[in-house]
């Protein structure tokens, strides 16, 4: 977990998302790159960042970085984002997802590259988030990677070699 919140703080643009997603898209969306917001806001800032940010607007299947900015349905963007090729995986999306708290949620166990054994993940989020992922990450090296972002502007990245399965 890796806690954003000072510098966020110092971002003076105001738009319907947490200011560390903000901060996300201004570091890693640029003119060479496309998005999609996912928002239940009745104007999500897909026009704003794409100024700020010089980057293109695309449909969740096609955008190399996704946006959900609190919705319901996580598990519907994870399914509908790109995956990328075998012969281009790195293609696959990156998504960003907001939620109220990377702690104080299900347990989780996380596994792989980077992982000495195990690590615990409490990610405050409910539906089927993890079956989707899995669904989406089942022919490797294809697959997306998530990068959740809570309110309390921290991060917690989940790449697509990243095992999951729920502790007991």
């Amino acid at each position: 977990m890796v806690d954003v919140a000072e510098e966020a703080r110092r971002l003076d643009i105001d738009l319907p998302m947490n200011r560390a997603t903000l901060l996300a898209a201004m570091t890693f969306l640029d003119a060479e790159t496309s998005f999609a917001v996912v928002a239940e806001t009745p104007e999500p800032p897909v026009r704003t960042l794409s100024r700020i940010t010089y980057a293109r607007t695309a449909r969740v299947e096609d955008a190399l970085f996704v946006f959900v900015l609190r919705v319901g349905s996580v598990a519907a963007a994870i399914r509908s984002a790109n995956p990328g090729t075998l012969v281009d995986p790195h293609l696959g999306a990156t998504l960003f997802i907001e939620l109220p708290s990377l702690v104080g949620g299900r347990p989780l166990a996380l596994r792989g590259p980077g992982i000495e054994s195990s690590t615990r993940f409490e990610p405050d989020i409910a539906g089927e988030w993890i079956e989707a992922r899995a669904e989406r990450n089942i022919e490797f090296p294809m697959g997306v990677d998530i990068l959740f972002v809570d309110e309390s502007c921290r991060f917690a990245y989940l790449p697509r070699t990243t095992q999951i399965s729920e502790e007991p």
